[in-house]
């Protein structure tokens, strides 16, 4: 796994200057317009925005699965110019496992892919991915027979098992119910402090931002930009927004930004 240190002259993950864009049927849409932010490492970094401005369509670049119009995407200094195994995706649907295999054979699937493991030694370090999610007891189970929490506790323990040094993830909870979605974010943080990866996670929920978050960017409506750029409160350090006042500054820009976008 990649080890940060003084000496490191560039961020971790950079995206400079970014500028998306796709095709309709009858126009060029322009998704996010001259985007510059970065991602520590072991940072747990959230896209936060409106629908629509853009924050999927930035993590599928920083994934690779799409070429910036303009600007660049570079992670530990290198371009990023498509998919690889240092950074594993995590989508908001649930129908992401292959429905062919079981729980198991899903996670063994993406470690011998990645060209992590031989087959038995992946098997083995899946059972164990499966027991940190607490689903070692179906891991002989098809996706059909998961309820949507299940199929997302399984998609994130695939992603881990691959190692990637950089984790995304694009609004996975935003189905789930309120129950089931604060236990999966209380899960993600457990996770995340066991494996320590750099997590990009994209979401419209203020609160789900504050949970999560070590650093929040904050995206302006269509097209996206950066509106800026927030610290929550770091319990070792003291430093940062409280939540209260933090949820009440990004809540003014928001409603600021609906009503000049209405404008």
């Amino acid at each position: 796994m990649y080890e940060s240190s003084p000496s490191d002259a560039r961020p971790f993950l950079e995206v400079r200057n970014l500028t998306l864009q796709y095709k309709t049927a009858q126009y060029l849409v322009t998704a996010t317009w001259n985007i510059n932010f970065h991602a520590d490492c072991f940072e747990r970094l959230i896209l936060l925005g409106p629908s629509g401005c853009g924050k999927s369509t930035i993590l599928k670049a920083v994934g690779g699965y799409i070429k910036p119009a303009g600007g660049e995407i570079r992670l530990q200094g290198k371009l990023v110019t498509k998919p690889g195994a240092d950074r594993g995706m995590v989508f908001q649907e649930f129908d992401q496992l292959l429905p062919w295999k079981t729980a198991l054979e899903n996670i063994v699937f993406a470690v011998t892919a990645a060209g992590r493991l031989p087959r038995r030694r992946a098997v083995a370090e899946a059972r164990e991915w499966l027991h940190k999610v607490n689903l070692a007891a179906f891991a002989n189970a098809y996706p059909h027979e998961l309820s949507g929490g299940m199929k997302q506790r399984v998609a994130i323990a695939r992603c881990l098992a691959i190692k990637s040094p950089v984790i995304l993830m694009d609004e996975p909870f935003a189905a789930l119910d309120a129950l089931s979605r604060s236990s999966m974010q209380e899960e993600l943080l457990r996770l995340w402090e066991e494996s320590r990866r750099t997590l990009i996670f994209v979401t419209h929920s203020i609160e789900e931002a504050l949970i999560l978050g070590t650093r929040i960017i904050l995206f302006s409506p269509h097209p996206g930009q950066v509106r800026a750029e927030f610290t929550p409160v770091r319990h070792n350090t003291g430093q940062g927004l409280g939540a209260k006042e933090l949820r009440e500054r990004i809540e003014q820009l928001l409603f600021q930004d609906r009503v000049d976008y209405a404008v």
